[in-house]
């Protein structure tokens, strides 16, 4: 019995996941992106979903939609203060496109 509890907790919590996945949008852009997304700049986080009732179109260079199917870690690049950079990347070298160049 426990062990089907648990099933049902870990399907349950990973659909949450999946439907309140963030993804990055200006007010006035017409596309959301993934936080390590070039294009992204200075956007702020929103739930897909939410994103998506609004009309904005998945950016056709990050695919924010394909986001479930990559394994993302936390860039292990550093910030100018020197703590570590928050954003989540899927790229092989691990860090985010901002940290990929050396900045």
């Amino acid at each position: 019995m426990k062990k089907v509890f648990i099933g049902i907790t870990l399907i349950f919590g990973l659909s949450l996941t999946a439907k309140a996945q963030t993804v990055y949008s200006s007010a006035k852009g017409e596309k959301y992106h993934t936080a390590d997304c070039r294009l992204s700049g200075d956007a702020d986080g929103i739930a897909i979903d939410k994103a998506k009732k609004a009309g904005k179109k998945a950016c056709e260079v990050c695919k924010p939609n394909e986001l479930g199917k990559a394994t993302l870690k936390q860039c292990e690049g550093k910030t100018k203060d020197g703590t570590r950079c928050k954003r989540m990347t899927a790229s092989k070298g691990k860090k985010c496109h901002q940290h990929q160049s050396g900045k």
